[in-house]
């Protein structure tokens, strides 16, 4: 994965839009290479069965955990609208 963001990199990209599932978000958080999440939160409920925002695993102990520092919350019709960065 690091080595297409090299290669963005070498390219002159400053930005890149990922529209992605638990598995490349959890790797994307795991090796640090996101500045910015933008997620929206539907007022819905769909049981524990729903897959996750980030699937990690290996991660089994709140120590080992991921904290994000909210930085604009706004509605967006029935949704919210979260900007979260990593610490």
């Amino acid at each position: 994965m690091t080595a297409v963001v090299d290669r963005l990199g070498h390219g002159q990209f400053n930005e890149v839009l990922i529209e992605a599932g638990p598995t490349l978000n959890g790797a994307l958080l795991r090796e640090n290479l996101v500045d910015e999440w933008i997620v929206y939160v539907a007022p819905v409920v769909l049981g524990h069965q729903a897959r996750g925002l980030f699937h990690l695993p290996d991660l089994t102990r709140m120590a080992e955990r991921f904290e994000l520092t909210i930085s604009d919350v706004r509605q967006v019709g029935r949704d919210l609208k979260l900007t979260l960065h990593k610490q």
